[in-house]
């Protein structure tokens, strides 16, 4: 449980104060940024975080609301990371703003947030990939692993043999692997491990 008396203190210019929020916030914060970008990218954002609130102490808002503070601005960070990159290119803007506005709602309140702000950008990347595989093993990649089917039922449905359905899952994964992020290719694996594929990771 965070101990919130820890935020006056810090407003106070309390070094030990910091440390203590910077304990209980950075294993949190680096969990969630870590899924959206590449390690590094994640280490340097939240301590580029952590080095404004510091540096802003005496303008802090002492409130239950500094939770959402905290991973808002990380997510804000993420976000121009993305557009200096050009990485939310192939999303469709509509879409994206969607997402922004779902990120304001779940904000407010201190709920599984992680996994939720999470889940949403990682689909989202993990679909502007997929466009760049050929029709059929998207389709077969969506139908195993999004569906959940076994490569025996893509076969039957798809009306493919079930070696081809297994070559276009591997080769669907291989591509993924060379394209994502170390930590959405991570989180991609533990969920195809669960649905039964590990054989092919």
């Amino acid at each position: 449980m965070f101990d919130i008396s820890l935020l006056h203190e810090l407003k106070d210019g309390n070094r030990e104060a910091f440390n203590g929020v910077f304990r209980y916030y950075y294993p949190r914060m680096m969990a969630y940024v870590a899924s959206m970008v590449e390690q590094k990218v994640a280490e340097d954002i939240v301590q580029d975080v952590f080095l404004y609130v510091w540096e802003n102490r005496e303008k802090l808002y002492v409130s239950d609301g500094f939770h959402s503070y905290l991973f808002q601005s990380a997510y804000t960070r993420c976000l121009d990371y993305f557009k200096k990159n050009h990485l939310v290119e192939k999303c469709h803007s509509h879409t994206f703003e969607q997402y922004l506005e779902d990120c304001h709602d779940l904000l407010k309140d201190d709920n599984s947030i992680i996994e939720e702000l999470s889940v949403k950008e990682f689909y989202c990347r993990l679909y502007e990939l997929l466009e760049y595989l050929p029709e059929q093993r998207r389709e077969v990649f969506i139908l195993a692993y999004i569906k959940g089917l076994t490569t025996k039922e893509v076969a039957e449905q798809t009306r493919m043999p079930q070696r081809t359905v297994e070559s276009h899952v591997y080769l669907a994964l291989r591509f993924l692997k060379e394209h994502m992020p170390k930590g959405d290719f991570y989180l991609l694996t533990l969920l195809l491990c669960q649905a039964g594929y590990k054989n092919y990771i």
